[in-house]
């Protein structure tokens, strides 16, 4: 799949969304398409379950240094949060929602909800060795 850039931010659009922006309904209509970045999944004896247990997974919304997530975003997210949250409100399978900050050059983590994180937190938070608070909408 190609992907194109669009200027001057150079931040790459995927084909699919292209077409959605030059045939589809615009947010003035109603209809914002956001997509999300990664969904991490630990399973098995790395969170202390059978292999073919259910494991736990989070949402990451992945942004260039200095960035955050915008209005659209914010909201759609939100509103995914609290449904996988009432689902689940034991929190045996839904971490939470976070926003990653990461260095493409250097290709390395800068932070995680707003605060500075390193490789090491980063591993061990993605693998679930460390516990990091999600991300909080309320403060957003």
């Amino acid at each position: 799949m190609a992907l194109t850039f669009r200027n001057p931010d150079k931040l790459q659009v995927l084909p699919i969304r292209e077409y959605i922006r030059e045939n589809c309904p615009g947010p003035g209509a109603g209809l914002v398409v956001e997509d999300l970045d990664l969904v991490p999944l630990q399973y098995g004896p790395l969170i202390g379950r059978h292999k073919n247990a259910d494991g736990q997974f989070m949402l990451v919304e992945v942004k260039h240094p200095g960035f955050g997530i915008g209005y659209a975003q914010k909201r759609l997210f939100m509103m995914m949060d609290r449904l996988l949250r009432l689902g689940d409100p034991e929190g045996k399978f839904y971490i939470g929602f976070y926003v990653l900050n990461w260095n493409d050059g250097a290709n390395r983590p800068i932070a995680l909800n707003g605060k500075p994180c390193d490789a090491e937190m980063f591993n061990n938070w993605i693998s679930g060795k460390m516990h990091i608070e999600p991300y909080s909408f309320d403060n957003a």
